[in-house]
Parts: structure tokens; sequence; C-alpha cells
């Protein structure tokens, strides 16, 4: 008989999982047939049992001594030097020198909310968590006061789905199979992207779009609902705040204007209006990688629009986590202790350079790998007066740079909740092996610090794990849970709508106040210097950004670019190329994919290079006036360095 968990993985999905032990060991992990996994394992969870014994793991604490070789240390020994580090830069320096790195390596409450709580209430410098999502996410919430949207379940009534700058087919693939059944019932499936995806080759429809354009294709439909008066006025004069101030917005996104900008021409651009129009009801699923650009917080603001245009409440799929009852600030006791120093994600390595923080404590991140301006995180990491502990699962581009590094469950050795950000189930993990070697979990370990640092402040810092459950989810939700291990969530009314108005603001008040336009000011495009590519990167089925490297191995070096771009640069498919940036240089190779347009290269999220690099070394370390990281405005050039029958592989 199988132990349910649920996935808890930086993943759309969060599938639930059967898993089989024997003898105290892992045997297998299968899907479970519930109506979201439906007994379909994706190609990670299909190598957890591999990754759970990989010779990668970390297994015992252990300290750098030097040309990146470690020493076993004890548990008792790396704790006082880590207590005694960290208890010396808060005495002489103060929190704002202590940097907490994390992110969403693991997504559960305990390991991932919990364990903020000692770092909270000292107050230490965090980042704002930024990298992901976030400029999409402030833009929602100007507009309808939070993020979410349609949930699976929704799926089932529509008749269209739009795919904006969403590859679900590769990131979210349970997800993409609820989709897929649309198009089975007769309806419709569109898809949005600046390249042809594996979403776009199975959709009815594809449009293509120059990069950071979107914003301009979503304003030039909604001036043509305008109109050709296809609005719902009804809907309008009782749900929305701001629709004439918006109507004279959009006179500017005529759609002469709209194709020059987009590349869309025209006509199709009409016939797209005219799709939402008879595809009621309809769904937008908007892509992350769409709004890491600069203007990316438009371009999502643009697109949510459209649907309110037509009647449709909260028409999108985004992010769902604040459309379930989770009380996760309570969690990481920011009610309690609100105050904290915050850099942004993506000026990370720029920050450390700087020499401010002595003690730097990372967990559920790979920064090293997944940040953008990669030298700079890694230089800063290394330098002399910085104390680095790294709390990791397996030995990662960030802890072989550690000077400790301490040894962690995976999920499948450790108690958590679990929730998602697609669907309202919530999942009691208990583990179902011992943990491994001397790993002990996130939470745990910040509770064993807290001990040594402020132990007159235990019982506030570390309630029961299963209070903490209770405080997450309500009482009611956690008595059902403790009973049957998972149960679904009621969540929030699609018609509510959380801005200061109360109404769908197509005309945001709060962004007045917060110094943002208060109508949508899109980007006509990502433009580059004449010689440069745009860099759009995105997920690879085979990883969730660097795990599972660990099994498959390290991302393929090609970069891929249009046979226009090709010509243009004299290059051939595998030869060998330099591509650089204003923040690095990579050697890689070149790949020619009648997929992409010109101007644009594609490579894997967080590919390796040919010369033992990450793609990240070259990524755009920029914000977006919404917040947000700009990786997908990356302007690089390529230069052919050596043919397949030539060549020889620089080494970094």
């Amino acid at each position: 008989m199988s132990i349910v968990l649920g996935c808890p993985r930086d993943c759309y999905d969060t599938c639930r999982l059967g898993v089989y032990v024997e003898g105290g060991r892992i045997s297998r992990v299968v899907a479970e047939n519930d109506r979201y996994t439906k007994g379909v394992l994706c190609p990670r969870a299909a190598k957890d049992v591999e990754r759970v014994y990989s010779p990668l793991r970390i297994l015992y604490p252990s300290i750098n001594i030097g040309g990146g070789v470690f020493k076993k240390i004890d548990w008792g020994y790396a704790i006082d030097l880590l207590v005694s580090r960290l208890r010396e830069v808060l005495e002489r320096y103060g929190p704002k020198y202590v940097l907490l790195l994390e992110y969403a390596g693991n997504r559960g409450i305990l390991t991932r909310h919990a364990s903020r709580r000692l770092w909270n209430y000292l107050a230490a410098t965090q980042t704002d968590r930024s990298i992901c999502n976030y400029s999409g996410a402030r833009a929602l919430k100007l507009v309808y006061g939070s993020t979410y949207g349609v949930f699976p379940d929704d799926i089932e009534q529509l008749n269209m789905a739009i795919i904006w700058g969403f590859n679900p087919a590769v990131s979210a693939i349970h997800l993409w199979r609820r989709i897929l059944g649309i198009k089975e019932r007769g309806g419709q499936i569109v898809t949005v992207d600046v390249r042809v995806t594996e979403t776009a080759r199975q959709s009815g429809s594809f449009i293509k779009v120059r990069p950071g354009s979107d914003g301009y294709l979503a304003l030039g439909i909604a001036r043509y609902l305008l109109e050709h008066n296809y609005i719902d006025r009804e809907f309008i004069e009782r749900y929305t705040y701001g629709f004439n101030e918006l109507a004279k917005h959009l006179d500017k996104y005529g759609l002469d204007t709209v194709e020059r900008a987009t590349g869309v021409p025209r006509n199709r651009i009409a016939e797209f209006a005219e799709m939402m129009v008879h595809g009621k009801p309809f769904a937008i699923f908007i892509g992350y990688g769409l709004q890491r650009r600069y203007g990316g917080g438009d371009i999502v603001r643009s697109i949510s629009i459209l649907p309110a245009l037509l009647g449709i409440h909260r028409g999108f799929y985004y992010s769902n986590t604040d459309g379930l009852p989770l009380n996760l600030a309570a969690v990481e006791g920011l009610d309690l202790w609100p105050s904290r120093n915050t850099i942004s994600m993506e000026k990370v390595g720029e920050e450390l350079c700087k020499g401010v923080y002595k003690f730097v404590y990372i967990h559920l991140h790979n920064p090293v790998a997944t940040l953008p301006n990669a030298n700079k995180v890694a230089e800063g990491l290394r330098q002399e007066d910085v104390f680095v502990v790294v709390h990791e699962t397996h030995w990662s581009d960030t802890a072989k740079i550690a000077d400790m590094v301490l040894p962690a469950p995976t999920f499948y050795e450790k108690l958590d909740l679990v929730y998602s950000y697609l669907h309202n189930m919530v999942y009691l993990n208990r583990p179902v092996i011992d943990p491994l070697g001397e790993s002990i979990g996130e939470y745990q370990l910040m509770c064993e610090i807290v001990k040594h640092i402020i132990p007159d402040s235990y019982a506030e810092l570390c309630p029961d794990p299963y209070k903490l459950f209770e405080i997450a989810i309500g009482k009611e939700n956690f008595e059902r849970l403790l009973n049957v291990g998972f149960i679904e969530l009621k969540t929030r009314p699609r018609d509510e709508y959380q801005t200061p108005t109360r109404r769908i603001e197509l005309y945001s008040t709060a962004a007045e106040r917060e110094g943002l336009p208060p109508l949508p000011v899109p980007s006509a495009g990502d433009y580059c210097n004449e010689g440069e590519l745009v860099l759009i990167t995105s997920a690879h089925p085979l990883y969730i950004h660097t795990q599972f490297e660990e099994i498959y191995g390290s991302k393929q070096s090609c970069i891929y670019i249009s046979l226009e771009d090709a010509e243009r640069f004299k290059l051939s498919s595998g030869d060998l190329v330099k591509v650089w940036s204003r923040r690095g240089t990579a050697i890689m190779v070149a790949n020619i994919d009648s997929n992409i347009s010109r101007g644009i290269a594609w490579t894997s999220r967080q590919a390796h290079t040919a010369d033992g690099r990450r793609i990240n070394v070259l990524l755009d370390d920029g914000v977006d006036s919404y917040g947000g990281a700009v990786l997908n405005s990356t302007c690089i050039k390529i230069q052919k360095i050596a043919t397949t029958d030539t060549m020889e592989i620089p080494t970094s």
C-alpha cells in the first residue's frame, strides 16, 4: 500500500504522489489517480528514488578547508561555529549585516515559511523574492486587488483557453492536460508567444509576437472591442472603475500602430479579438517568463483587463495562492516582527560585492546558478570577510563555494504541509523514511539556532509544527486534514475584488499612490542594438531550475537562433560561439531552429555553458518598474570561434 504525499517543489501542478517503502527504503514513486494528477508522473518525480539516494546527497556537516575541499565535522561543532559567527556579526555590526538567501526549492509551510521566523525576529536582511512572478503579481493586484483567477475545475466550463507567454506543455503538464480537454470538447486553444513552443504546436491557433510587445497587442485588442461595441456595458458599470479613462487611453493603440510594434498583421489582431468575443467563457493563462522583462508589469496589466471588458470575472490564471484561506504571514511571524531590511533579488550579486554582509545563510536556493549577474554573486560569496552557511540536500553550485555546508532532508524525510499555487488541495506530508545521514529539516535547524542565540524566546519562535499548520489553514480545516491527510480548501469568490474601490480598477488608484501610471503603459517591445539578439530562457522538461541535474546531468550548452540570424552572423548548427552581454561572457554551441524568429536567441533556464559556466552569467540584473526581474530583456552578441570539426572548448 502506498503512502500519499503532495509534491512541494516549485511547480504549478503540486501532484499527489504514492510512495512505496520496503525495508526502510523508498522502492518506487507513482502518481495517484486523483482528478489533478490522474496517474501521470512527470519526468522529475519519475526519478525521485534515484535523487533521494543520489551519491551527490549531502549527508553530514562539513567545513571548507580550501581548494574546494570539505572536511566532515560533527553537528555539535557545526552549531557552535555557526552560532559564534552569527552572534559576532549581530553584536559587532547589527542584523542588517546578516543576509538570508532563500527561495522556493521546497514550498512547504514548515520548510519554507516557518523557517523564516528567526530571521524575521532578528530583522535580518532578506530579499524581496522578486525573481519569478513579482511584476505580474503586483500588476494584477493593482487591477483586481489579488492574483487569483480560474482554478483547474473552472476549466471544464471554458470554451476557449488563451495561453499567453506560457508553455504549460513543459512546465505544467497536468494543467496542460486539463486545457487540452477544451480542444477535445470542440473549443479553441490559442497560444501567443515569441517562439513556436511545445504548447503552440499542440494548440489550434498560434500568434507570434515580437518580444516585449504583448502589452501593445492586448491594448490593441481592447480598442478593437471598444470600437466594435463588444464591451459588456452592464458589467463595466457594476464591477469596474475608470472605464472612461481607459477608453480615452486606448486611442493610442490603433491596429496599424499595434501591427508595427508587434509584427502581428492587423487582420490577425481583429480575428483574435473576434475569437474572444465569440469564445466566451474563456480564460487567459498568463506565463511568468512573459513578465520577466522591462515593462513586464504593464504587459500583464494590459492582458488582464481583456476578460473584464467582455464581462468575465477574473478570466485569467496567474497564481492562485491568495485565493486560498492561508495565513502565511502569521506562520512566518510577520504579524509579530514585520520590520526588516530588504534588497532586490536581482541585485544580490551587486549587493554582496559591496562587502556589507558578514554572515550569509542560504537554504532552498541555489543563487550562484539561478540569479542574474552570476559572476558577481559567486564573487561576493567568496569574499574573505563573509561567512557563508548553506543548508542543502545535494551538492549545488552554491554549496561548493560555502564556508559551511549542512545536510538537509528531502521532502520524503520530513513533516510538512503542502499547498499549491494552481489548485486548492493541501497535503499533510509525514516522513515516509528516516532522514538520510545526519540531515535535519530547515525548521528544526532554525530552532536549534534559536536555542543557542535567544533561548528565552524559544517558545515564541518555535511553536509545535502542528500548531503552525493550524495557524496556516484554520482550526476546522486542520482537524479535517488530520483525519484524511489531504483536503480541498474553499476558494475565494471570483467576483470579489480587494482593490481600494472594491472594483476591477481599469484605472488604478493604488498605482497613483505608488508612483506607477494609473493606466497600463506598455513598451512597444524589447529593443537591442544592431548586431544584438534578445536572449530568452525558459523551463526544461527534465529539471526544476537546477534540481535533477544530479540525475539527468547538466543541461545542454546549445543556444538556439533563427536561420536568418545564422546567415547574418555566418553560423552553422554545431559551431562553437562566444556569447556575451554587458554582464558576462560564455561559450556555447549554436543550433539553428525554425521555431525561432529573427532577433531572438533561446536556451533553457540555468543551462550550463560549454566552458563550465551558467547562462546566468549573461543575464540582465536590472529591475522592472514594478519591481520584478528582467531576465528576458538581456541583449547579447554572438560570434563564431570554432566549427564542429575544429572545436576546442576553453575552460573557465
